[in-house]
């Protein structure tokens, strides 16, 4: 079993990116842009450009850190529920994604959309405290969110100091 400062090194490691992966989003962004040159709008462009840049890399990261965490304990429950807060974390991106689309095409208005936001946001804060209070009974070295970030702070500021 690891403890939880080992497990907030193996969290904060960036893995290391390899030729094949390079090679793949080298030729999915070449036919992306073939497409786009042969048939889109620039509206269409916007999105897709929009999506690239911020979804697809914050989905990417939310599924690696998934995909760590589970490594952490042999519970089949603590597997399950780490890969549901995963799944539930990069959902919850999508539909704000979709909500802010649907306000800005027009579908519906600001106080529709902030309170479908605010729903949201809410719910899923509910439903976040409830896995990591699900996951700390499991497993009491389980690493919260909140924790990651009091760490990244903390070593920024010691990091400052330093200078």
């Amino acid at each position: 079993m690891m403890t939880r400062e080992e497990r907030i090194e193996q969290l904060q490691i960036r893995p290391k990116k390899g030729v094949f992966k390079l090679l793949w989003a080298a030729a999915a962004g070449l036919g992306l842009g073939w497409w786009i040159y042969a048939n889109a709008s620039l509206p269409l462009l916007a999105i897709l450009s929009f999506l690239m840049m911020t979804a697809v890399p914050l989905s990417r990261v939310a599924w690696q850190k998934t995909r760590v965490s589970v490594t952490f304990n042999e519970s089949r429950s603590y597997k399950r529920l780490i890969r549901a807060k995963g799944v539930i974390a990069i959902a919850m991106l999508w539909v704000m994604l979709g909500l802010m689309g649907g306000y800005v095409s027009g579908y519906f208005g600001l106080p529709v959309f902030s309170g479908l936001s605010a729903v949201l946001i809410a719910g899923m804060l509910v439903v976040e405290t409830w896995l990591d209070t699900r996951l700390l009974r499991i497993d009491h070295e389980h690493v919260t969110d909140s924790l990651i970030g009091f760490t990244k702070r903390e070593r920024m500021k010691r990091k400052w100091e330093k200078e």
